[in-house]
């Protein structure tokens, strides 16, 4: 991803990409220790303060029976020896993560490699990276940790044992996506769908194997079926879910300008917090006046919550709670380290900072883990994370997914019969407005509507 000023050489009169700086090159295998010490880091805090409140606690009651002046000297040779021990631990954490990162480059150096095989290149290793960042992504960005995802676009494609594969969009220049998005001539380049993960998630988790989806997502079955490209998003979920928004319509713009054909038709598709983060996109769109909001016809929203998700909320106040506490105010401050993102998912998004956007339509699917969503308990307990109210917000055109959970919503043949309802072609519904490089967009086109 690049800055405005420095767009396409095809384009406009920006750096090229031969004229930018590389950057530098990315040591997973520090970032991976980093994280590791820092997570001794974080987790030895509430236990130390858990075990200094039992300590008070029990020589407290010891200066109640009498036994202060006697017991004095032993708390303070108790508290100074514990205290050494978990600065030590934490101290040999950081020492350890360090040696490690060092070690790495040397080794790397030695070899005579320049550049590593990403641990998140495997689908294992980018799972969990996907779920650390989106426990602490902000504070690994801020660290400026080398596992602190950045935000990029992937393909999907069916290799010819019938096996997904992902493979991140080189974004250089237009050649460099035609040579990619051009093997597929069964594909109209003039339609895109974009697909955006939630918390915690990557690109992969829309490959959640299905008994009924012989192991394909919707990417691969909405392009064999449609016949348009799809695209996968991966991003830092801790980070702001506007600022995530925001940095996906430069994304859009910079992809918008790039891309081999004039894009006609993009639909817009998000699970969970994704859906979210498409709808700062879209605004940030209108308000920046970036021409790629206008090819938008279809917004599709899964399992996202419009109107906050009751278990975020819940953790935000046991941690307000127990911060009220000397006993367990370490703990609170635990919980207080869960990343932004996270918080943001507490009220979710509001309809009057960021309105649907008006030219598009827009669609949803609610699961429910009860027979109904009539059931007494389903307003309770939702999809397990968010509940059918939430999940719907303003949205008009919701479908219900009875008997599911939340990550059902990934990859089920009901949601993908929805999905190809709602992204299919239209030819009475869907006018050609191919969005050149060089327009731009100050007001929405309600007259655009899909």
């Amino acid at each position: 991803m690049t800055s405005d000023g420095a767009r396409d050489d095809e384009h406009g009169s920006g750096t090229t990409p031969s004229d930018r700086p590389l950057p530098a090159p990315r040591n997973e295998v520090r970032g991976a220790a980093g994280v590791a010490s820092e997570a001794v880091d974080i987790v030895s805090r509430p236990v130390e303060g858990t075990h200094r409140a039992i300590s008070d606690t029990v020589f407290s009651a010891l200066g109640k029976v009498g036994l202060g002046p006697a017991s004095k000297p032993v708390q303070v040779l108790h508290d100074g020896i514990t205290g050494g021990v978990y600065a030590a631990v934490r101290g040999i954490g950081h020492v350890a993560g360090t040696g490690v990162g060092v070690a790495a480059e040397i080794y790397r150096a030695g070899s005579g490699r320049t550049e590593w095989t990403p641990i998140t290149s495997r689908p294992a290793g980018a799972v969990i990276t996907g779920a650390v960042n989106g426990i602490v992504g902000d504070h690994m960005v801020a660290l400026q940790n080398d596992l602190a995802v950045p935000m990029t676009l992937h393909t999907s494609t069916v290799d010819a044992e019938g096996e997904p594969r992902h493979a991140e969009l080189p974004l250089g220049s237009t050649e460099a996506i035609r040579a990619v998005v051009a093997d597929h001539p069964e594909r109209d380049l003039g339609h895109v769908v974009l697909f955006v993960h939630g918390l915690s998630e990557t690109e992969h988790a829309w490959r959640l194997a299905d008994e009924q989806s012989a192991g394909e997502g919707y990417a691969e079955r909405i392009a064999s079926s449609v016949g348009a490209v799809p695209l996968l998003l991966r991003y830092n979920t801790g980070m702001r879910i506007a600022h995530n928004g925001a940095a996906l319509s430069v994304l859009l713009a910079e992809l918008t300008e790039r891309w081999p054909v004039p894009i006609r038709r993009l639909d817009l598709v998000g699970h969970s917090m994704g859906g979210l983060v498409l709808r700062h996109a879209c605004h940030a769109a209108v308000v920046a006046g970036e021409p790629w909001v206008r090819a938008v016809r279809r917004m599709v929203y899964l399992g996202s919550p419009h109107r906050g998700a009751p278990l975020a909320h819940g953790v935000d106040r046991l941690a307000s709670r127990l911060a009220r506490y000397a006993n367990s105010r370490t703990w609170g401050e635990f919980l207080d380290r869960r990343s932004a993102g996270i918080r943001d998912l507490v009220a979710g998004v509001a309809d009057t900072d960021v309105p649907l956007l008006a030219h598009s339509t827009h669609h949803g699917v609610a699961a429910c883990l009860t027979a109904s969503e009539h059931h007494p308990l389903a307003p309770i307990l939702g999809d397990l994370f968010v509940p059918v109210d939430s999940a719907r917000g303003a949205i008009a055109d919701v479908e219900t997914l009875p008997s599911s959970h939340h990550f059902h919503l990934l990859n089920d043949p009901r949601v993908h019969d929805h999905l190809l309802r709602w992204l299919a072609p239209d030819a009475d519904t869907d006018p050609v407005i191919a969005i050149e490089p060089a327009t731009r967009l100050d007001t929405p086109d309600d007259g655009a509507a899909g």
